[in-house]
């Protein structure tokens, strides 16, 4: 993105977006599970009850 600054073009780093939402509120709305796990992002895992959360406890 360009803004004028004192009358010169400025280029401006704009945050990256997917479909209007941040790159990371994209991610946590469409992984699933298996693609969370496989990269590392297990505290975005829903769970549907409490035995499958008893599973990685152990």
């Amino acid at each position: 993105m360009t803004v004028f600054i004192n009358g010169k073009p400025k280029l401006v780093p704009r945050p990256q977006q997917i479909d209007g939402m941040d790159v990371d509120e994209f991610i946590r709305r469409n992984a699933d599970p298996i693609w969370s796990h496989q990269n590392g992002m297990w505290e975005y895992i829903m769970f549907d009850d409490e035995d499958d959360r008893n599973l990685l406890n152990r």
